[in-house]
This record gives C-alpha cells, sequence and structure tokens, in this order.
C-alpha cells in the first residue's frame, strides 16, 4: 500500500524525530546510564550518538535509493513479500513492547511521586487513550501539535538545568573511565539502543514528507538528532555534576535535581516544571511509536482503510502496559537491557542489511 504523499513539511518531520528521540529518554536515560558508566554517562552518550548517525544515514540512504519508500516497501522489493511479512512481525512485537513500556511509564511517574493512592490503570489508560485519538487525527496534524509541545519540553527542561546551577560541582565528574573501558561501554550499549538506535523505526515516517523539498530533509534531520543528543549529553552533566555517583540511585534524576531547586519566594516546587516535561515526552513518543505501528501492519497486510488499527492496538498497549511488567525491577530489565539489544539486532541490524542489498544491486547496475 502506498503511503499517502505530501502531507508534512520536512521541517516539521525534523520536529517529530526530535520528538521521538528525545521524548522520555531526556528524564528516563541519565539514571541507568550513570549505572552503567558513573562519571563517563556523558561520554557513553557521544559515542552512541555517532552510531545513531550512522544509522539515520543509511536510513536516508534508503529512502533515496527507494524513491521515498518506506521500510516494508522497500523490504517488499529487496527480499520479497513472504519474507517480509517475517521481518515484520519482530518489528511489530518491538512496537508493541515500546509503545506498552511509555505508556506503564507514564503510570509508574505520577503514582510514585505524586498519586500514590491512584490506581496505576486510571494514568495508563488516560494516557494511552490519549496518544490513540492523536494518532487516529492523522500524522499532519500530529506534527503541528508537537511542534508546540516540542518547544514546551525543551524550555522547561532548559529551565530547570539553568536554575540549578548552584548545585553542580564539575569535580563530580572525575575521574574519567575509573574502571576502565568496560562500564564506558555498557553504557555505548544501552544509549545505543535506547535512543539512539530507534531511529531505524523511524523509518516508516518518512515517506509522509512533502517530496518537493525533500532535498532539504537530510540536513534538518541530522540537525534535529543532534540537538537531541546534545539536550540529553547536557542533562547527564548536570545530574553527574549535582549528584556525582548518587546519581545512578535516583530513578528520575531530572526530577530530582528539580526538587533541589529552592529559592524562597521566587523558586518553588519546581520538580512539577519536569513532571510535565516528562508527561509531554512520553506522550509524544507513544503516539509516534502507534503511528509507526499501525503503518507497518495496514502496509504488510495490505489493509485500505489506513485508520481502522488504531482503537484496537491502543487497547491492546493498554493491557499489555498494566501486565507485561511484575515489579519495578523487571520493568528496568526489559527497557534498559532487553530492548537496547532488541533495538541494535532486530531494528538497526535489518537497516543495515537492506543497506547492504541495496548498495549490492546498485553495483550491478
Amino acid at each position: 500500500m502506498n503511503l499517502k504523499p505530501s502531507t508534512i513539511s520536512s521541517t516539521q518531520l525534523a520536529a517529530l524525530l526530535m520528538a521521538y528521540s528525545l521524548g522520555s529518554a531526556i528524564v528516563y536515560i541519565p539514571n541507568p546510564l550513570s549505572q552503567a558508566a558513573g562519571n563517563d554517562a556523558w561520554l557513553s552518550l557521544i559515542l552512541a550518538y555517532v552510531f545513531g548517525m550512522i544509522v539515520l544515514a543509511c536510513t536516508l540512504y534508503l529512502y533515496n535509493k527507494h524513491d521515498g519508500a518506506s521500510l516494508i516497501a522497500y523490504s517488499r522489493s529487496l527480499i520479497g513479500n513472504a519474507l517480509t511479512i517475517i521481518v515484520a512481525i519482530p518489528l511489530i512485537g518491538m512496537l508493541l513492547f515500546a509503545t506498552s513500556a511509555i505508556n506503564s511509564g507514564i503510570g509508574d511517574f505520577v503514582t510514585d511521586v505524586m498519586m500514590d493512592r491512584t490506581p496505576l490503570y486510571a494514568f495508563n489508560s488516560i494516557s494511552m487513550v490519549i496518544a490513540g485519538l492523536t494518532a487516529r487525527a492523522g500524522i499532519s496534524v500530529t506534527a503541528r501539535m508537537f511542534v508546540l509541545l516540542l518547544f514546551l519540553l525543551v524550555v522547561f527542561s532548559m529551565s530547570v538545568l539553568i536554575l540549578a546551577i548552584p548545585t553542580y560541582d564539575p569535580g563530580h565528574l572525575m575521574p574519567m573511565m575509573e574502571e576502565g573501558i568496560r562500564p564506558l561501554l555498557h553504557g555505548v550499549f544501552i544509549s545505543s539502543g535506547f535512543p539512539f538506535g530507534e531511529v531505524a523505526l523511524f523509518s516508516m515516517l518518512l515517506p509522509f514528507t512533502n517530496s518537493k523539498k525533500v532535498e532539504k530533509l537530510p540536513s534538518k534531520l541530522y540537525m534535529a538528532f543532534s540537538f537531541t543528543s546534545l539536550m540529553l549529553v547536557l542533562c547527564t552533566l548536570c545530574t553527574t555534576m549535582a549528584f556525582g555517583n548518587a546519581s545512578g540511585y535516583f530513578k528520575y534524576s531530572l526530577y530530582r535535581l528539580a526538587s533541589e531547586i529552592q529559592t524562597p519566594e521566587i523558586f518553588q516546587r519546581v520538580e512539577s516544571i519536569v513532571s510535565i516535561a516528562l508527561i509531554l515526552g512520553s506522550y509524544m513518543k507513544a503516539t509516534l511509536f502507534l503511528i509507526i505501528l499501525n503503518q507497518i501492519i495496514i502496509q504488510v497486510f495490505r489493509i485500505k482503510e489506513e485508520r481502522a488499527l488504531i482503537y484496537p492496538l491502543t487497547l491492546l498497549c493498554i493491557f499489555l502496559s498494566l501486565t507485561m511488567f511484575q515489579s519495578p525491577a523487571d520493568f528496568e530489565q526489559q527497557v534498559y537491557q532487553i530492548w537496547p539489544f532488541t533495538v541494535l539486532v532486530v531494528g538497526c541490524g535489518f537497516i543495515f542489511l537492506y543497506t547492504l542489498l541495496t548498495w549490492l544491486r546498485s553495483m550491478k547496475k
């Protein structure tokens, strides 16, 4: 099935990439990276960013070589319809897991830090229903709305980082690689899968770009991806300078950083800003994952009505978010260990394979 052409601009797509990559990562990623890499967490992000740029370059190469086709479309062209269906099965499973995990994360955050007596299903249901309604409204409406929400996310996050300057101690960044290179590589592994390697799945949204301005698309996407990396590095650096090795023990490091900001009669309870940023980022990312999941299914099975599966998929993700994780430890293991491995092997693996096949085919011509 061919996607509708000329639906959003390249600038809007770049904003979607920022929302997709930054999303929930801006609040979640400093904690597992600090646990894995210690003071070198920010360096892990820089190395993972380089890997992510390679994946993005391969994604854009495939998009250009196959005349603006989606991942499923050029998969069919390269390996045939039967193998494409087989390839789509793990991709669908990945997206169901990721969307449900993001939704579960929203509920866990709200019940952990604000409304501990409210049942989890209340937040999971409401947030996922809103994401489903946004996805059903279409990519054009989603892009226009997310430009504003992304601006709020960046402004709120930067405000916290600036207001927390008095708490920073650059000495917490030293020594570098105190325990050798293995912790650093562990951090690279985590951040390569979450969030940088996830750009492989973003290839399903590239065909929505206005074909008349496609020549400007690569530069804008590279800039958006670089800005995402800069924001994540800044957040990780700031939480490390504020808490040192203890930053690995705070589940929501940026939220904890905001709680340290106390200026009597001027700034109080600044952590509420981070709460808004986390919820906005997670909501945007869940919506985009839901759109990508829907596009993969309708293209694989050639379903004519593009929006018919949005609500059933939303309901399925609500059920999964309530039943998939048995405990917070189970959530951390699946999201910070299993998910990065899956993204690198399956998502990025397919992109690298298709890039190689496309290059070999072009060489024969």
